[in-house]
């Protein structure tokens, strides 16, 4: 078949994987993403993942209404994992794509987790087995396994593929390809602005067909925000989700629209072929399972019928109003109004805000058909003080369902954490925020920078700032003149406290994605962090470079450093430490004993915030275990199992904290790695660390949830859910005041008792 105009692309992109030839010093991201070079780079790149917007065809709401009769058929596949290290894997994807190609579909959708962990050599590996008569017609969007361990800060992908999420037209069918992926962070978040532009995106279209890498809604809690996600849809005209992530086949009608997850490639040469046809004077899409043998034997079966028109029926499952009392007796009552046909039943139940990135069955509670709808009251007696969300979901026939939450907040009692003020910044609050002498700065994904001071009634802004995007923390010279920001856009900036101006700004080659540690190495003040697969040490004051080194692997964590030796993870799955004043390698140790790459990146140091230890220790940490390493020699003193590489480790004089990614708890003694006690927070922990003050430790987990334990024997004394985003940021304390920032861009003063 003859290719469309706006779907051609350059016949070759090897050379675009050589990262040096493609990358420039600044703003790559700019100029990888400018034009529509990439492969199945096609229709309206309407919110470039890193915040840069990038504009191609335009999308017209009359011509995806246009032919929307004739037939179409298009191919989906996700999970193609390919790894240069599995032959068998590339074998299976050289399988499927040749059965696609000889269908002839008009475009093909990949739904994520394209490569293992997005190295320079798995995406070529992937390249290369796609057929020449289909590079044309292939569309992405990226999966976590694209963006959680990238070096390249999307940039590589974008460069290959264009920007996501983005929007094209084929035959009057409107296809949105969706990416609420987070870099450096396993599950997906919209954002206020990301659901704003798919709302615009999708008012003037037709019948719509999105396509991303998590499944949503009915088990699935991957995407953080997704009750957001599907009011904002709820009266536009998306028919169908597919999806992927889950490396099994499910489908569910929910919210009018019908979602279709599907089996990995990975799993053994899958994929689905979907036809618009008209049947029974409806136009549909028939949705079929398509399995590849090794000999090439094909074996089909029909999956679903998916509408293109309006399920009404699905509709009148959607709420009227739905009303949530207060709390009451360990109980809250809902009342849910539904229209007076089509519901079989109704349940509830607390929004599983523990369910980090993963699934979940729930433990619905059934309502009561009452007047004009459904009653009932929900358990929340062992709920936190604080925001939470009431999930409703309406059943209908044939499995539908429609799902609903509404906000209800649970008093605190007595002496207890209470949120004062709230103020909103654009973008993420990703990094953890910094402090110095009561002035705070935060740092956002779309490249807001504040510095305030906060109080009991509120924050008083000292100045604004913008540089490119901001994934980790910055951080204050020692006399709080100069608060260092590492960014995305190639950058180490150095902005003036007194009014946010730019003192200096370090230029690399790679995004800068890990947090600056500022200290003195000969009595001159030193940053020391990582960006790519290099570790760069800079003269504070001034900029210039002191020395570099090479990491082998990346690095997003926080190195350390005592005068003598900078310690730091690797993403080989090294721990090494470097002479101070030169850059010289002093030792390394081997923190795994995987042998592949993907192995020992993921199960090696490579987002850890190194601590020292006394005694002559330092702490590194992976997701197998906290190790104390001698500084001199790089021999281990001790170790404790448990995955600690996320969460800081702070050496208080009780001893060290440990907490591990599921929110377990331990102080242990830094000379001998002994427990003296253990403790459970609650939720999960993940790169948000804890503030100890006055023998009390304060940590915000991810899922939003203040905890407080005390030092002296494990006990948690308080419990506080701050909200629905996950929180990823270190908080500070000011004054009594801890000041936190999450996902949402939302920062909260609470005040302590």
């Amino acid at each position: 078949m003859s290719p469309r105009p706006d779907l051609v692309v350059r016949a070759s992109l090897a050379p675009a994987l050589r990262r040096r030839r493609f990358l420039t010093m600044a703003g790559a991201l700019g100029g990888a993403a400018a034009g529509w070079g990439g492969l199945g780079a096609s229709g309206t790149a309407w919110a470039a993942a890193s915040g840069a917007g990038v504009t191609g065809p335009a999308a017209s709401g009359a011509g995806a209404a246009a032919g929307s009769g004739a037939p179409l058929s298009f191919a989906v596949l996700t999970d193609t994992h390919a790894n240069v290290d599995a032959t068998a894997g590339l074998a299976t994807l050289r399988r499927t794509f040749a059965s696609v190609e000889a269908a002839d579909p008009t475009f093909v959708l990949n739904c994520g987790d394209i490569t293992d962990y997005g190295a320079d050599d798995e995406f070529e590996a992937y390249l290369s087995t796609i057929p020449a008569g289909l590079r044309d017609r292939l569309h992405h969007v990226p999966g976590n396994h694209e963006v959680r361990w990238d070096v390249h800060g999307r940039e590589l992908y974008h460069r290959l593929f264009g920007p996501a999420p983005y929007s094209f037209d084929v035959g009057g069918l409107h296809v949105v390809g969706l990416d609420p992926t987070q870099l450096l962070q396993e599950p997906g978040h919209f954002g206020r602005d990301g659901l704003r532009r798919l709302a615009d995106d999708l008012a003037a279209a037709g019948p719509s067909v999105l396509f991303l890498h998590y499944p949503m809604g009915g088990e699935h809690y991957y995407v953080n925000d997704q009750d957001a996600f599907f009011e904002t849809v709820a009266d536009l005209p998306v028919r169908a989700i597919f999806a992927g992530h889950i490396h099994r086949e499910q489908v569910v009608r929910t919210n009018g629209l019908t979602q279709v997850a599907a089996n990995a490639v990975k799993n053994g040469a899958y994929y689905y072929w979907v036809d618009r046809v008209a049947e029974a004077g409806h136009t549909v899409l028939k949705v079929s399972a398509v399995a590849v043998a090794a000999d090439g034997t094909e074996t089909r079966r029909d999956l679903t019928t998916i509408p293109l028109e309006e399920d009404r029926a699905t509709r009148q499952l959607r709420p009227v109003r739905i009303d949530v009392g207060a709390p009451s007796g360990g109980r809250v009552r809902v009342d849910v109004r539904v229209p007076s046909t089509g519901s079989t039943g109704t349940q509830a139940q607390v929004y599983p805000q523990e369910i980090f990135g993963g699934g979940s069955a729930g433990t619905w509670a059934d309502l009561t058909r009452s007047r004009g709808g459904w009653s009932g009251s929900v358990d929340v007696a062992a709920l936190a003080a604080g925001v939470h969300r009431l999930q409703v979901r309406v059943l209908g026939a044939g499995g539908a369902r429609w799902d609903a939450t509404r906000p209800f907040t649970v008093p605190a009692d007595g002496d207890a954490p209470r949120d004062r003020w709230q103020a909103r910044l654009p973008g993420s609050i990703q990094g953890a925020l910094a402090e110095h002498d009561g002035l705070v700065v935060a740092a956002t994904t779309s490249g807001a920078v504040e510095a305030f001071r906060p109080t009991r009634a509120g924050r008083e802004v000292a100045w604004r700032s913008t540089v490119g995007a901001v994934h980790r923390g910055p951080a204050f010279t020692a006399d709080g003149g100069t608060v260092l920001v590492p960014s995305a856009d190639h950058h180490l900036y150095a902005l003036d406290t007194a009014d946010g101006s730019v003192r200096w700004r370090f230029g690399v080659p790679d995004p800068v994605l890990s947090s600056p540690l500022v200290t003195s190495v000969g009595d001159v003040a030193t940053v020391v962090f990582s960006a790519g697969t290099t570790l760069y040490a800079v003269h504070a004051e001034t900029g210039e470079q002191r020395w570099k080194a090479d990491l082998h692997g990346f690095f997003a964590g926080r190195a350390a450093c005592d005068g003598e030796r900078v310690y730091v993870g690797g993403g080989d799955g090294r721990a090494y430490a470097f002479d101070a004043a030169t850059g010289t390698q002093a030792w390394s140790y081997d923190t795994t004993t995987r042998q592949d790459s993907y192995g020992r990146l993921l199960y090696g140091p490579w987002d850890d915030t190194v601590e020292l230890l006394p005694g002559g220790g330092v702490l590194v940490s992976t997701v197998s275990s906290a190790a104390a390493l001698d500084r001199a020699s790089g021999e281990r003193r001790w170790s404790v199992p448990g995955s600690y590489v996320y969460s800081p480790s702070p050496v208080t004089e009780r001893g060290v904290v440990l907490i591990d990614e599921w929110g377990r708890v331990q102080l242990v003694d830094p000379a001998t790695g002994t427990p003296v006690w253990k403790a459970e927070i609650g939720a999960r922990a993940l790169n948000a660390g804890p503030v100890v003050v006055d023998g009390l430790m304060w940590n915000v987990a991810v899922t939003g949830l203040l905890a407080c334990v005390d030092l002296a024997d494990g006990t948690v004394r308080h419990r506080r859910q701050l909200g629905p985003a996950n929180t990823f940021s270190t908080p500070v304390l000011v004054d009594g005041v801890l000041v936190t920032g999450d996902q949402d861009g939302t920062l909260r003063g609470i005040d302590l008792p």
